[in-house]
């Protein structure tokens, strides 16, 4: 029990983790409608600057109180990716659609770059002993106030003016909604979330590397959203489960099905030359998992959300 444990935290950590990138990218792609394919850019920045601040300012400043420490380098991670994010929204938000995809592409790539070359934080090595500040219970707190400040936001004027934006532009300029305005605050804040959850990423593990920005994480991130369901917030959670916590349960398929393949085997159901083909198939976790997603996407184009949405809306028609 206490193996298992271990085990399952650094999954669980990464699960948590994920699930508040993947929101903060909901509020960008799902709320606003705004595909950016740099979100791990902001992520990255929040770790980097957060850690800066912990290993070398915060020294210089008397801090040495975990708690205080853990609360400026998540006010310094927010704020840093967010400030990144502007430099990022005010040319690129006059684009749209594949436009303004190829821009944010290239935001990933110039962030690593950047870090990649300061040496005092491990250039390509990446960025090593970094304090421990977090905790899964911690992380997964903050992934559940994450959630709930996504959703009051929603309720806002200002959620509702994303929402509508959303939807429809020409629509809502004609009920006086600032277009630029209204992206520009939704970038802003999804930015600055992202960053959040890279100032936990690096004060938990301990390290962050500038392959972290990568165009790689930038594609997991919008996957996460888009089979949890673009307009979800919940979703967004589901998505980084499936992404994370799925891969680590197929792990444990091959030593499960092995014993019932002999059995059906000894029994003549099987032809026993079939068995290592079969083992060979199951170890391979990238591929059954591929081929679970295609399957989620064809059965629900619309995330694994509208499912749920689906079946409660059965659930109110029965009743």
């Amino acid at each position: 029990m206490i193996d298992f444990l271990n085990y399952s935290q650094l999954p669980f950590i990464m699960f948590s983790i994920l699930a508040i990138q993947a929101m903060s990218l909901q509020l960008i792609l799902g709320g606003t409608g705004l595909l950016s394919l740099g979100h791990a850019a902001f992520y990255t920045v929040g770790g980097y600057t957060s850690a800066m601040f912990t290993v070398f300012l915060a020294p210089l400043l008397g801090i040495h109180d975990s708690t205080l420490l853990l609360i400026c380098a998540c006010l310094v991670g927010m704020i840093a990716a967010a400030f990144t994010g502007l430099i990022v929204a005010i040319p690129c938000l006059k684009l749209r659609g594949d436009y303004l995809a190829m821009a944010t592409l290239g935001v990933g790539e110039i962030v690593a770059t950047f870090f990649k070359n300061l040496d005092f934080v491990g250039g390509t090595r990446g960025f090593k002993d970094i304090p421990k500040l977090g905790s899964p219970l911690l992380i997964f707190s903050i992934m559940l106030l994450t959630f709930l400040f996504i959703k009051r936001f929603y309720k806002t004027n200002l959620g509702y003016a994303v929402r509508a934006t959303r939807d429809d532009e020409i629509s809502a300029r004609s009920l006086g909604i600032n277009i630029y305005k209204t992206k520009l605050i939704s970038f802003l804040l999804g930015s600055s979330l992202a960053g959040l959850a890279g100032v936990f990423y690096a004060h938990t593990l301990q390290f962050i590397s500038p392959d972290e920005a990568g165009f790689y994480n930038s594609v997991v991130l919008v996957l996460a959203v888009v089979i949890g369901g673009m307009y979800s917030v919940f979703g967004s959670i589901f998505g980084a489960f499936i992404i994370v916590i799925i891969p680590e349960i197929l792990r444990f398929i091959p030593q499960l099905i092995n014993p019932y393949l002999l059995i059906m085997s000894d029994k003549g159901l099987l032809l026993p030359s079939l068995i290592p083909i079969i083992d060979s198939i199951l170890s391979n976790r990238t591929l059954i998992f591929s081929v679970l997603v295609v399957f989620i996407m064809l059965l629900n184009p619309k995330g694994v959300a509208s499912l749920f949405e689906r079946i409660n809306k059965m659930r109110k028609t029965n009743d």
